[in-house]
């Protein structure tokens, strides 16, 4: 957190103050002249950075009450900046209290009470200073308003009320109306109730009831509740003075209780309500203040800075949080893949175990693996040699005489015809009658073609028929010849 510089100008002096830990501690006094100035320079120069806050207690300040038609957004703002400078002409310190909708009238109407320091020179030599280092300067504050905020702590004030309270600019008295400022009122010079000052103070507030039922604020009759914010030992000066009647009641409202009801860890010394006051400008940061944009321009400009900054530290830690998350992720895949390759290896040695324990095979392994793919596909396939074996069957049937020795079958995909090729052995004695070999072979082959459509031919004849040699018998014995061989081929059309 920024250092935090609170500064309270009066008539005479500015003094500053530190707010720590809920804190008011004093730092300086200057008085209002060019050396007082001088020191201040110094001091600020040598505070270094911070941020300063101007509360103002001095007897050139003015209000006035008005109503002003109930508009919003920018016609707001220009409304009340012109009613401003027409009413406070030539101070560029002033501000507007919003007091609700007035709901007396037709018209949706807007109070407003505006608030300004008439005399700019009182401040401007102190901004000067804050101006020279670029100080950020949060805000100029009256004490009128201050107490306007404050007002609300207090144990339930009445619907009017006068409050008098006491700082080094003097004595203020300051008129409540439906719990909002009306009217304030600074008598310089009576800083503190002693003896010697008991009955002025006293005086003073009879001044000012006076001038508030003048000026119609109150009425003629009624009783006004007054409370007095001080300690007891410098009330005890003060009570005997204060004679209750039809007009006024007076009550006795302890410092020390209040400023510890706002948070206020120092103890507060006599009635000064300086420390209160300052503390609750600190604390509280929807106060309105009076310093023009041009004034608070260095603490916009911070204000940019730490929003920045805070971004980048926020864009920091989600990164940061983003990164322990990867690194996080990265530890949980690395154990991961330890545990599967740990998990892979178990599985890896009882798999050799579970294979050094089995039967030797009767082949190697991908021969077999191979066969049974084959097999797979065998089985899965439409075809089936069945209808072709049983047509070969029915043609040997008729032809006894026949042996089957081989046969070669295939079948292709799809609907194309199954077919295939037979070997067949002849008797033989048939050797030496190559006639009745013909014979045999073309009754054979006629068996096969039926019924019709069926493809069937003779791949290889039991003698040779070429044409340049002559067809005859042969004169060898039957035991001395090998036996003849025929071989047919034929094909089962779809369906068959």
């Amino acid at each position: 957190m920024p250092a935090r510089h609170l500064l309270y100008l009066d008539a005479n002096a500015l003094h500053s103050f530190r707010w720590q830990q809920g804190s008011v501690v004093p730092t300086g006094r200057y008085t209002a002249d060019d050396e007082g100035i001088k020191a201040f320079a110094d001091a600020v120069r040598r505070a270094g950075s911070g941020l300063y806050t101007l509360l103002v207690d001095v007897v050139e300040e003015g209000f006035h009450a008005d109503t002003l038609p109930s508009v919003r957004g920018p016609d707001r703002a220009a409304m009340l900046e012109r009613k401003r400078s027409q009413t406070f002409f030539g101070t560029p310190f002033s501000g507007a209290l919003s007091r609700g909708i007035d709901r007396s009238g037709r018209r949706r109407d807007e109070r407003f009470l505006f608030v300004a320091l008439t005399r700019p020179a009182v401040v401007e030599p102190w901004l000067q200073v804050l101006r020279a280092v670029n100080a950020p300067l949060t805000g100029i504050h009256s004490v009128a308003l201050v107490i306007d905020s404050l007002i609300q702590r207090l144990a339930a004030p009445a619907e009017r009320c006068l409050l008098v309270t006491y700082a080094p600019g003097g004595m203020r008295q300051t008129f409540v109306d439906q719990g909002h400022l009306r009217f304030s009122r600074l008598a310089p010079n009576l800083h503190a109730i002693t003896p010697d000052t008991a009955a002025r103070c006293a005086g003073e507030i009879l001044k000012t009831h006076s001038y508030l039922i003048s000026q119609r604020m109150l009425p003629r009759s009624g009783q006004l509740p007054v409370y007095i914010l001080s300690d007891a030992a410098d009330h005890a000066h003060l009570a005997p003075l204060l004679n209750a009647s039809d007009e006024r009641i007076y009550h006795h409202t302890d410092i020390a209780e209040l400023g510890h009801k706002i948070g206020l860890n120092a103890p507060i010394s006599g009635s000064d309500a300086t420390p209160l006051m300052l503390h609750w400008i600190a604390r509280e940061s929807g106060l309105l203040q009076l310093a023009p944009a041009n004034e608070r321009r260095f603490f916009r400009v911070w204000q940019a800075r730490q929003a920045i900054i805070g971004a980048g530290v926020a864009l920091c830690a989600a990164a940061l949080l983003f990164a322990g998350k990867l690194w996080f992720d990265t530890e949980a895949i690395k154990e991961s893949t330890e545990q599967l390759r740990s998990d892979a290896a178990y599985t890896q040695r009882s798999l050799s175990q579970l294979q050094a324990a089995l039967p030797v095979l009767p082949a190697p392994l991908d021969d077999l693996r191979s066969a049974f793919h084959a097999l797979d596909a065998f089985q899965a396939g439409k075809a089936s040699p069945r209808p072709w074996l049983s047509h070969l069957s029915v043609a040997l049937d008729a032809a006894p005489e026949l042996a089957l020795q081989s046969i070669q079958w295939q079948s292709d995909a799809g609907d194309t015809p199954s077919k295939g090729v037979a070997k067949l052995r002849l008797p033989p004695q048939m050797a030496v009658d190559r006639r009745a070999m013909v014979d045999t072979a073309e009754r054979f082959l006629a068996d096969l073609a039926r019924p019709p459509g069926i493809a069937a031919r003779v791949t290889r004849m039991p003698v040779e028929l070429q044409s340049d040699r002559a067809f005859r018998s042969s004169t060898d014995p039957a035991g001395q010849l090998p036996a003849p061989t025929l071989e047919v081929s034929f094909a089962l059309g779809a369906g068959q």
